[in-house]
């Protein structure tokens, strides 16, 4: 049976997305695709990296990675915005790694009018809550280990249009959700808003449902195969990246088995559009 790329990426859900969707039942990747393809090619921002246990976690470089060189086939230029837990996971595009400290909002108006991005696209970042705290899944403090990358991103949005992918509440465009997620989460989620978000149990998996629509829109082909994601996953274990759920270098995402990430890329290859 065929199913629709939102009811994919919201398999094998833990951290309660998917009674978020069945509240809100909507076809979030694709309202966010369909705006994303009216804006002019250009410039755009792509926000990842989150601190777990002294580096990065393999969820949102992955699908950060794999949506930049999506975009850059089909024509855009992905600039990454993170930081220094992400240093070298982005070799083959243009990086811009935020000091732990941030910058002022002078320097954040500069880079954003040096660029001139078209839009932001934030893929599991973690954003800051109503306590002003960056808080990780546990609900532990993670602000000395998390450069303000949302500051950049909600200074940005009141003038271009901000998409983000979260798959527990506590990342940047999550605050779209807030009020529902208080409901059944004891972590207070993220205040950042944003205008297209996209909610997915593994956010990876949220960029994978992104590049499935742009690869039916612009019918040229963009979804990594296994074995790219494989080899792309071994190389950012080497530079010392964690799963983020098990806190240790595993050949994993969030502590589910690798076969699923064969399924959700073969489910998203049928899935409705």
């Amino acid at each position: 049976m065929y199913r629709s790329v939102d009811e994919i990426i919201l398999q094998h859900s833990v951290r309660g997305m998917d009674k978020l969707y069945q509240k809100n039942p909507k076809k979030y990747c694709k309202e966010a695709v369909e705006n994303f393809i009216k804006l002019p090619k250009g410039n755009l921002f792509l926000y990842t990296g989150f601190y777990v246990n002294g580096y990065a976690e393999t969820d949102g470089p992955i699908g950060t990675y794999f949506l930049a060189k999506a975009l850059d086939t089909l024509g855009y230029h992905p600039i990454i915005i993170t930081d220094n837990y992400c240093k070298n996971y982005f070799k083959e595009f243009e990086t811009i790694y935020m000091p732990l400290l941030g910058y002022s909002e002078i320097e954040n108006s500069a880079l954003l009018q040096k660029h001139q991005p078209i839009c932001h696209i934030s893929i599991e970042r973690c954003g800051k809550n109503s306590k002003g705290r960056y808080e990780n899944a546990w609900g532990v403090d993670i602000g000395n280990f998390t450069a303000p990358l949302d500051e950049l991103f909600q200074l940005a949005s009141k003038s271009s249009p901000t998409f983000a992918i979260g798959d527990g509440g506590n990342e940047i465009g999550m605050g779209n959700f807030k009020g529902f997620l208080r409901e059944f989460s004891t972590l207070e989620p993220c205040q950042i808003e944003c205008d297209f978000p996209i909610i997915a149990s593994v956010s990876n998996w949220g960029a994978y449902g992104f590049i499935a629509y742009l690869e039916k829109f612009f019918q040229k082909t963009t979804l990594p195969t296994l074995e790219q994601i494989n080899d792309y996953l071994a190389y950012i274990l080497s530079l010392g990246s964690v799963d983020g759920i098990k806190g240790v270098q595993s050949h994993s995402v969030d502590g589910h088995q690798w076969e699923i990430e064969k399924e959700i890329l073969n489910e998203l290859k049928s899935a409705t559009m």
